[in-house]
C-alpha cells in the first residue's frame, strides 16, 4: 500500500531509538528537570539564538490549550482561521477552558492582517469579548505557509495593538523546508510557538516555546494544574534532542517537502493540478468512482465528501516507490 494518511504514522526516527538503547539502563529524574530535557532545551535555545523558556508536553492539542490559555484573562478571546486547529479540529478545547475562539473566512487557511483589523473593528467594546491573541498555524491546515514578511508584519500590527500571536508549529518542520527558513528566524516572530515534533520524526510530543519575558513566569505551576507535567517527558526530550543534534529535524523535514515537490510534479504531468499543494501537505480534487478505485493501492483521507477532495501527505519516509504507485493507479 502507498501510504499518505498523515506524517505521524510510524514510531518516530530510528536515530533516537539507537539513542535510547545506548542510555536504556540510566536512570532520570521526572517532569522535564532531567538532563536529557535539559540537553534538549540548550540545543533549541542554540537554534533559535536567544533565550527562551521551553517545555515539552504531549501532544499538538494540549499544547495548544496550554500556549494560549496561559496568558489570557477570563474576559479574553483568540482569534484564528475558520480552518485553524483550534477553531475545526480540537472539539472545542479552547472553549471549554472559558475562553472564546473568534474565527474569519479564510479560502487558503491563513489569516491576513486585514482581517485582524477588521476583527479588532467589530469587537472593540467592553460587551465584547475582549480579543487579545492571534493564533496561526505554520503550516496552516491547507498546507499553505507564511512568508517571513508574512509573519513580521502580523507581529508588528499585534505589538503596535497589545496583543500576544501565538503560532501552532505542529508542521513548523515543514515551513521551514518549503521557505528554505531556519528556527532562528522564529526568535523573533511572535510571543509564543510550538516546534512540533509529532509530525517530523518524534516518538511523539511537542515542544512548547515561550518568547515574551512577560508570559514565562510560573508557566509550569500552570503545566502541572492542567495535568500536562509528565512524570517521564525525558522520553520526548530525548527525541527532541537528537532531532536537534546534526540538523536531523531538518533532513527530515526535507525529506518529506522533496517528497511532496516530486508528487507535485508528477501529478501535474498527467494534468491533475493540486487545490494546494504548498507544504507536505497535497490537497486534489477527485471523484467518488475514482477514490473507491485508488483505495485498493493507496491510503490517505478525504478532506471533503462532498467535493471528493482527498489529502496526500508526504513525510521523512515517503520514497519515489510510493509516489510512482499511486501516480500510476490515478492514471
Amino acid at each position: 500500500m502507498n501510504n499518505f494518511r498523515n506524517d505521524y504514522k510510524d514510531f518516530g526516527s530510528i536515530e533516537i531509538y539507537r539513542e535510547m538503547e545506548k542510555i536504556f539502563a540510566k536512570n532520570f529524574s521526572g517532569y522535564g528537570l532531567d538532563d536529557i530535557s535539559m540537553e534538549a532545551r540548550e540545543l533549541i535555545k542554540k537554534e533559535l539564538g536567544r533565550e527562551a523558556e521551553i517545555e515539552f508536553v504531549s501532544g499538538g492539542t494540549a499544547a495548544n490549550i496550554l500556549g494560549t490559555t496561559f496568558i489570557l484573562r477570563p474576559y479574553e478571546g483568540v482569534l484564528s482561521a475558520s480552518t485553524g486547529h483550534i477553531s475545526h479540529h480540537e472539539s472545542g478545547s479552547i472553549e471549554a477552558t472559558g475562553h472564546k475562539v473568534y474565527v474569519v473566512n479564510s479560502e487558503d487557511g491563513k489569516i491576513r492582517l486585514e482581517d485582524i483589523i477588521d476583527a479588532l473593528k467589530i469587537h472593540n467594546t467592553e460587551v465584547d469579548v475582549k480579543l487579545k491573541m492571534v493564533y496561526i498555524s505554520q503550516t496552516t491546515e491547507l498546507g499553505t505557509v507564511y512568508s517571513t514578511s508574512e509573519l513580521e508584519k502580523i507581529y508588528k500590527f499585534c505589538k503596535d495593538n497589545d496583543l500576544y500571536l501565538y503560532i501552532d508549529g505542529a508542521r513548523l518542520g515543514h515551513a521551514m523546508a518549503a521557505k528554505g527558513s531556519k528556527l532562528s528566524d522564529y526568535g523573533n516572530l511572535c510571543d509564543i510557538f510550538t516546534i512540533g515534533g509529532t509530525k517530523n520524526g518524534a516518538i511523539f510530543g511537542e515542544a512548547l516555546v515561550i518568547l515574551n519575558d512577560e508570559l514565562k513566569k510560573d508557566f509550569r505551576y500552570y503545566l502541572k494544574q492542567r495535568g500536562a507535567m509528565m512524570a517521564k517527558s525525558f522520553i520526548i526530550g530525548l527525541s527532541f534532542k537528537v532531532l536537534f543534534t546534526d540538523g536531523l529535524y531538518y533532513k527530515n523535514a526535507k525529506k518529506a517537502y522533496e517528497m511532496s515537490r516530486l508528487l507535485t510534479g508528477e501529478l501535474e504531468k498527467i494534468n491533475r493540478r493540486p487545490l494546494f499543494s504548498e507544504s507536505n501537505q497535497i490537497f486534489l480534487r477527485s471523484n467518488p468512482e475514482e477514490i473507491e478505485k485508488l483505495k485498493k493501492n493507496n491510503i490517505f483521507e478525504i478532506e471533503n465528501e462532498d467535493e471528493s477532495i482527498i489529502r496526500l501527505v508526504t513525510d521523512y519516509r515517503t520514497n519515489k516507490e510510493d509516489i510512482r504507485g499511486f501516480i500510476e493507479d490515478l492514471k
